[in-house]
């Protein structure tokens, strides 16, 4: 009997990876018609049928588990990926934060003179104490990040400018609420890293399917199955999947349909006590498509909050320098974090006033916007607040075990948190190991 995976987003697809490259031969259950998860492609009608995908991601040389399951699946990140050195910078150009890919300490040296509204010595100051602190954890990481980061003596320019954006990107939670331990770690294996690559900034140049999943589920071929997993028992002498009979079984799913096909089995109730009950963080990603193509001066830019909108954009996405078809070239993507309520404000709403937000930040005027699309992922990420307990990759049955950017990875909800876990969760199913 083999190993069932259920769930095909990127945690149970790292899993499938892991465990074939064993000589294993997993069978992969999905319940949506695309395989990907929260990084699926998609087709909307509203922009003409084309191909994107559902939401924008970015890696960083950090992602060390996604680069290196690239390489065994024979990909070449360079092939795929934009790679250039770290820049978080206003659509304005009020603010610009660069980290040159140089060896620690001389990127900091480098960031305090290519940054523009940084501060100047005081806040390079600071951020080497954060770097510091961040590799020496203390009492304080039991805190937010807000606190953290202020015990630190950190200007409070800086926290407006650099930090709170940095923090909701990387954890789609305010500073104030944020986990300042999971923040540190996010820091110390980036910014803070003595490899000078870790911090560089890995763009898709394709969507995010292509990256490594479409490899995956090739090698897969008929073992990845459609269709939404029923029922899961445990017979004794293995697992039945719908009454398939399998081994064992990774349960790559969200957390809350984890629970839906845990809850049956014996000591459900005992197991699923120890999960975490956290608040869904939702990210929106508006996709404008433009009369004509409006190249930004870096691939991935900053809005700043305009306090007179009700909703605003975080992030702008232009792939103008790497997109395959003229229509693309055309798309311009606009993420925002926090997007709790987005829809009650109405779609057509929400995108005139991110392009007022737009148009008042940029010195280029922008072009006509010929269509729209709002795709709002509800349950994008979990909130990342101190003390989250978050379960580990094995159960208190023996062979199954789970997956997800939600369990105990020690990163936040990412793509490299997903991978990291299909990865510890394949690892436990090759030795047979429970927690």
């Amino acid at each position: 009997m083999s190993t069932a995976v259920i769930g095909a987003g990127w945690a149970g697809l790292a899993a499938a990876a892991r465990l074939m490259q064993a000589g294993e031969v997993p069978h992969v259950f999905e319940a949506a018609v695309q395989p990907g998860g929260r990084a699926r492609t998609i087709h909307p009608a509203a922009l003409g049928g084309l191909a994107m995908d559902n939401g924008q991601h970015v890696l960083l040389g950090a992602c060390r588990r996604t680069l290196a399951l690239m390489a065994g699946l024979g990909i070449r990140p360079a092939d795929v990926l934009d790679v250039r050195p770290l820049k978080l910078a206003t659509l304005d150009g009020r603010f610009s934060f660069s980290l040159p890919s140089w060896r620690r300490p001389w990127n900091l040296v480098g960031s305090l003179l290519l940054s523009r509204g940084l501060g100047g010595p005081a806040s390079w100051r600071h951020l080497q104490r954060v770097l510091q602190a961040a590799r020496t954890p203390g009492p304080a990481m039991a805190s937010t990040a807000a606190d953290w980061l202020t015990s630190l003596g950190c200007p409070p320019r800086l926290l407006e400018s650099l930090w709170r954006p940095l923090a909701l990107a990387a954890l789609n939670t305010p500073l104030e609420q944020a986990c300042a331990s999971l923040l540190a770690r996010l820091l110390n294996e980036s910014l803070g890293a003595a490899d000078a690559q870790a911090s560089q900034l890995l763009i898709p140049r394709t969507r995010l399917h292509e990256l490594w999943p479409a490899v995956v589920c090739t090698q897969l071929g008929g073992r990845l199955v459609h269709g939404r997993i029923h029922s899961l028992e445990h017979d004794g002498s293995g697992w039945r999947v719908d009454g398939q009979p399998f081994r064992q079984v990774i349960v790559a799913t969200p957390a809350s349909e984890a629970q839906r096909l845990l809850s049956p089995l014996d000591q459900a109730s005992a197991e699923l006590a120890g999960w975490p009950h956290a608040q869904q963080g939702a990210i929106a990603t508006l996709t404008l498509q433009l009369e004509e193509p409006w190249p930004l001066p870096y691939p991935m830019m900053m809005l700043r909050p305009d306090d007179r909108l009700s909703i605003n954009g975080h992030w702008l996405f232009s792939r103008c320098h790497t997109a395959r078809s003229p229509a693309q070239r055309c798309l311009l993507h606009v993420v925002i974090a926090r997007a709790h309520g987005i829809e009650h404000l109405g779609r057509h709403a929400a995108a005139e006033q991110i392009v007022r937000q737009i148009d008042a930040q940029s010195v280029r005027p922008l072009p006509a916007v010929r269509a729209h699309l709002l795709v709002n992922e509800k349950r994008a990420t979990f909130d990342a607040l101190p003390g989250l307990r978050r379960p580990g990759p094995g159960t208190r049955w023996h062979g199954l075990f789970l997956a997800g950017d939600w369990t105990d990875t020690g990163y936040p909800a990412t793509l490299e948190g997903a991978v990291c876990s299909g990865l510890q969760a394949a690892e436990r199913a090759l030795a047979g190991q429970t927690a």
